[in-house]
């Protein structure tokens, strides 16, 4: 597990899980806080990239 936990942006815990790689977008992740019991996105930045599970046809290179 070497990744550190994203805050939660309603109660500011670092209880959290990340549940997808993916959200509402493909910019990011859903997460969900322990202690308040909420669901919430977080924005995936560059420095911040790790192994996403991507779909094959998103894996592929383009022609």
């Amino acid at each position: 597990m070497g990744e550190t936990a994203t805050p939660c942006p309603f109660c500011g815990a670092q209880d959290t899980d990340k549940r997808s790689d993916f959200g509402t977008s493909l910019m990011v992740s859903l997460h969900y806080c322990r202690r308040c019991r909420s669901y919430f996105e977080a924005i995936k930045w560059s420095e911040r990239a790790e192994k996403l599970d991507l779909p094959a046809f998103l894996d592929q290179p383009r022609r």
